[in-house]
């Protein structure tokens, strides 16, 4: 009777630790999630500081041949009290592209105040359909600055000789990243 109590008792504590395992797990993947879409990239290393201010996410659906799909203005401010650059690398990191293989193109503008901005584009830069990861550019802060500014503006639009239609909804689905570059 003795075993019979012992194991009612292990099946018990059993269910409920798979219980608080599944639960944690839920709650450790849904807060990672959320935290994706927060505005802020900040950088610190040896050198000085990097700070990106911008929502990241690119979501967007069906446009026609030459039409714009998704326009970001954003700043990428450095600051360093050593004579050393402070460097990034922006991202395009594509989760999701059901358009038809570089039948979108972005275009880059940027303009700056210190150091090295990535250059703006002179023709527009193929998207692969699909997911992808899309290395824009590498800008760089001189030191010593406080503040110094790259200011970009990027456009995500369809070629106008793109493919037609095909009877689907397209769906591009996408963040830009700011890391150190290396």
């Amino acid at each position: 009777m003795e075993h019979k109590g012992n194991f009612i008792l292990l099946s018990g504590l059993l269910i409920i630790t798979l219980l608080v395992c599944a639960a944690g797990t839920t709650f450790s993947y849904l807060g990672a999630k959320a935290n994706t879409s927060e505005g802020t990239t900040t950088i610190i290393n040896s050198k000085g500081i990097i700070n990106a201010q911008f929502d990241p996410e690119i979501n967007a659906g069906m446009v026609n041949a030459g039409e714009t799909l998704f326009t970001k203005k954003f700043v990428i401010s450095g600051s360093t009290s050593t004579s050393d650059n402070v460097t990034y690398e922006l991202d395009l990191d594509v989760s999701n592209n059901t358009y038809q293989n570089n039948a979108l193109v972005y275009t880059i503008n940027s303009t700056k105040d210190n150091g090295l901005a990535i250059p703006s584009s002179t023709a527009p830069v193929e998207i692969p359909g699909g997911t992808s990861l899309i290395k824009i550019g590498s800008g760089s802060f001189s030191g010593p600055v406080n503040g110094g500014k790259h200011e970009y503006v990027i456009t995500i639009y369809r070629k106008s000789d793109a493919p037609i239609f095909d009877g689907e909804a397209s769906t591009f689905n996408a963040q830009l990243k700011v890391v150190e570059a290396v």
